[in-house]
């Protein structure tokens, strides 16, 4: 068998004939049956497609009118005014201000609150129409040698802060109260002295009407005594109730008040002392015993007790019916 030569692909693109094959027969019988029919079929040629007709516009069942063209108008003549209008003045404008740039800080709410009337309205009150500026005076007078720095005065009074600065400010204006600064020494809790510069209040000595003043504050004590006497009676069940001291003007006794009594509560018992000595001015030394101390006191005949009831002293409530 003669060997067939192999194709050389150079050769034959550069123009060497190509030998034809003949297709090989399928071995599948329906594949040959397939391939004849397809190349039987005739091929169909395109219809040439219809050239459209063109569209007939159709015309209308009735006529449309006609517009018919506006008529020309005459100018209206406007009748001259009688009299001639003043001429509106231009408004002034006013500049345009610059807002304020707004803190988000909500504005402190300030809360006044109503001063402590706790033994009445007496002539004073009425003649000043001011309780705290009488509290402040009286303060200043019994202490007329001292300074205090507004936070000991504002613990001392026991009123609204705002009312006492305002009455102080103005008692400052008047030359009455005098303020300046002052070096305070103050102990560490360690140990050690620290100094501070802080502002001091004190009342002025060289005030024209200083002696009269005074003079006229301290004669008034307590306004009234049976507001007085109803407040003791809360604070227990109270059997003598005397005052002595700054309340009598006796310089020489030991003690401004006397309390004996039962079931004393401690609590009450303090405030009620706390605020007697904001409405005076001056702290106050307070006796306070039971009843069975006092009676033993009084029959062993204590010169403390003694003094006290003998002395220059006024005795409010006595239910022990000692004389």
């Amino acid at each position: 068998m003669k060997k067939r030569p192999r194709k050389n692909k150079k050769t034959a693109k550069k123009g060497g004939v190509k030998k034809h094959r003949p297709a090989r027969k399928p071995k599948n019988r329906k594949k040959a049956g397939k391939i004849a029919r397809k190349k039987a079929r005739p091929v169909r040629k395109a219809r040439p497609r219809k050239k459209a007709k063109p569209i007939k516009k159709r015309k209308p069942r009735f006529k449309t009118a006609k517009k018919r063209p506006r008529r020309k108008t005459k100018p209206i003549k406007r009748k001259k005014p009688k009299f001639k209008a003043s001429k509106k003045r231009p408004r002034k404008r006013k500049p345009i201000k610059k807002r304020k740039k707004i803190s988000r800080r909500r504005p402190r709410k300030i809360k006044f609150s109503k001063p402590r009337t706790y033994v009445g309205k007496g002539l004073l009150e009425q003649l000043f129409e001011s309780q705290p500026k009488i509290k402040i005076l009286k303060f200043f007078f019994r202490n007329y040698q001292e300074n205090f720095t507004l936070k000991e005065v504002l613990r001392r009074l026991r009123t609204n802060a705002f009312l006492i600065r305002r009455e102080l400010s103005k008692l400052e204006k008047l030359g009455l109260i005098r303020q300046r600064k002052v070096w305070l020494s103050f102990e560490k809790k360690r140990g050690g002295v620290r100094k501070e510069q802080k502002i001091v209040f004190g009342i002025n000595v060289d005030f024209d009407f200083f002696n009269e003043l005074k003079n006229l504050i301290l004669k008034s004590t307590i306004a009234s005594k049976d507001e007085l006497m109803s407040k003791t009676k809360k604070i227990g069940n109270i059997k003598i109730l005397a005052l002595s001291g700054i309340f009598t003007g006796d310089e020489t006794a030991k003690a401004d008040i006397l309390i004996v009594g039962d079931k004393i509560n401690p609590r009450k018992l303090n405030t009620f002392i706390k605020d007697l000595e904001a409405e005076v001015g001056k702290e106050l030394n307070c006796a306070a015993m039971t009843t069975r101390e006092f009676n033993y006191r009084y029959d062993m005949y204590d010169r403390f007790v003694r003094d006290l009831l003998t002395g220059k002293s006024e005795i409010l409530i006595n239910r022990i019916n000692l004389w």
